[in-house]
């Protein structure tokens, strides 16, 4: 490793909010790559799963070093001030709400992936992908901890890049609410940074399943 590539112990924030984001960052950093690790294909390019973990990790890497450099915060493609509402939701946000929103997104390609109508969270396993057409947007869902709903978000206005979120379940009506599924036809309920947003009327949900998680259990221990 070069001289100019190592990072001394005195430059890693120990303590306020610079320590706090370290952590929060490095966390992610190490859980993702103790899953990359467990995948018994690493050189796969169809998994789509393993390209959303490359993708987060490579966010997670660059917020690091701009927090290293100074420049955590600051908008990588203008310069300017990214919102502190963003950062709260994504520490690895790199660009500012009017960037974000002009950033264009490719398309995504179609895995192979279990189809239905109604999918139970918390019987998927960790880094099982939900791949979510609506009625207006796709949503891409990496599962993090499936028995509370906890998530990666991508997709629709909201979601530009990975967000840490929580599915809360399904609605149709007020009266009619089904918590911890997501169901065709209903809008997908996600808890994001203390406010609640609605997808439109879901039209399909594929599921493309972690190959290497013989139980949620087993990954949990392997990542603790």
């Amino acid at each position: 490793m070069r001289e100019n590539q190592r990072i001394h112990l005195t430059e890693i924030p120990i303590g306020g909010k610079g320590g706090f984001v370290w952590n929060r960052l490095h966390g992610e950093r190490e859980d993702i790559c103790e899953a990359l690790v467990k995948d018994p294909e690493p050189e796969s390019q169809a998994d789509q799963r393993r390209e959303l973990l490359h993708s987060r990790l490579r966010k997670l890497d660059d917020a690091l070093d701009r927090l290293m450099s100074g420049s955590y915060g600051i908008c990588s493609k203008c310069g300017g001030s990214i919102e502190d509402a963003s950062l709260d939701v994504d520490p690895a946000w790199a660009l500012c709400l009017d960037c974000s929103n002009d950033e264009p997104r490719g398309a995504w390609s179609r895995a192979e992936m279990d189809s239905a109508s109604e999918v139970l969270v918390e019987c998927l396993n960790q880094f099982d992908t939900v791949l979510l057409r609506t009625q207006n947007s796709e949503y891409r869902i990496l599962l993090l901890d499936p028995k509370t709903g906890r998530a990666l978000v991508e997709g629709g206005a909201h979601f530009v890049e990975p967000s840490e979120a929580l599915l809360m379940g399904s609605a149709l009506s007020a009266s009619d609410f089904k918590s911890g599924v997501i169901c065709a036809g209903h809008r997908l309920e996600i808890w994001c940074n203390d406010k609640v947003f609605l997808t439109s009327p879901i039209k399909s949900v594929g599921v493309k399943h972690n190959p290497c998680a013989e139980s949620v259990q087993s990954i949990s221990a392997a990542l603790h």
